[in-house]
């Protein structure tokens, strides 16, 4: 019986979207990767967020990698699709179309540019949730957005049955503290920081969206397992031998760096979009030194790594 969706734990990658060299979607390289990470343990997949590029995408591509997701993933694990809009008629169009592609649930960032009260962000969400019928993530990332929302709204928005879950990526511990207090057993609390997923699993949440899963499927499975099995010293041990390359896949927006780590790790996706540049000489030597060091190591992920 396949979990409810209030109650997802374990590792959701949000995965970058493949692109031909014409700058179409790769269907097989998206095939291929969505098949690694259900091998790898998945417990579901998080396409055209943050990641995904969802901002440089047109809408048609943007539902062709949902659709293309759902095809592949072949009702195995959720697909719960990003929706990175700064309105509600985009949004409502976007998640419409991705709901129709055969997406699991969406997972809606809060409106940004034009920055709603703790109030308008409850009325936007309520009216997306009864527009879309469909269930509906919170991403919440005030660092990207510079909308903070406050526990006492997530309380709020799960009161009135608006979310099942959301992803976590403030960075304040206190918040995330509270929000595991008043919530934290009604809906799934994803982190959504790569840094930070030991720490916010140790103060109750139940799994992780996190980008580097893409390049990582099985490492950072296992640290979720030990998390959830409550060995956060295992745990905490396993991710620091990452902090070197994630210091690389975050010193510039991801996910460019992210793409150059996944093709010398065998895994080619293309390039990024406008505005996104490939990073610099300077950073694709970082990221080369420290996959090395973990396919040193005999990380099964890094098993085609060529230095």
């Amino acid at each position: 019986m396949s979990i409810p969706l209030n109650r997802l734990n374990g590792m959701l990658p949000a995965f970058p979207t493949p692109f031909a060299a014409n700058g179409t979607v790769d269907r097989a390289a998206l095939s291929a990767m969505v098949e690694r990470l259900i091998d790898a343990g998945a417990s579901g997949l998080v396409p055209v967020g943050g990641t995904g590029e969802y901002t440089a995408m047109s809408p048609a591509a943007r539902t062709e990698v949902v659709a293309l997701t759902v095809q592949a993933a072949r009702s195995r694990v959720p697909v719960v699709a990003g929706v990175l809009s700064p309105g509600f008629q985009e949004a409502a169009a976007a998640g419409r179309a991705f709901k129709d592609a055969g997406a699991a649930a969406l997972l809606l960032v809060t409106p940004f540019y034009a920055r709603p009260t703790q109030a308008g962000l409850c009325s936007y969400f309520s009216a997306y949730a009864r527009a879309l019928d469909l269930p509906l993530f919170l991403y919440d990332i005030p660092s990207r957005t510079g909308v903070v929302t406050e526990p006492a709204t997530i309380a709020r928005m799960v009161a009135e049955h608006t979310i099942v879950g959301m992803k976590a990526c403030n960075v304040d511990i206190g918040h995330f503290r509270q929000t595991v207090e008043l919530v934290g057993n009604d809906i799934s609390i994803l982190s959504g920081d790569d840094v930070l997923f030991p720490l916010h699993m140790s103060l109750g949440g139940h799994g992780g969206i996190l980008a580097s899963s893409t390049l990582l499927p099985a490492y950072w499975q296992r640290i979720s397992d030990l998390c959830l099995a409550g060995d956060l010293v295992q745990a905490l041990a396993l991710q620091r031998k990452l902090m070197p390359l994630l210091d690389a896949l975050f010193a510039e927006t991801n996910p460019g760096p992210l793409k150059v780590a996944m093709a010398m790790a065998g895994f080619p996706l293309g390039s990024v979009a406008l505005p996104l540049q490939a990073p610099g000489e300077a950073l694709v030597a970082r990221l080369r030194g420290a996959l090395a060091e973990l396919a040193r190591q005999g990380l099964p992920d890094l098993a085609r790594f060529a230095a």
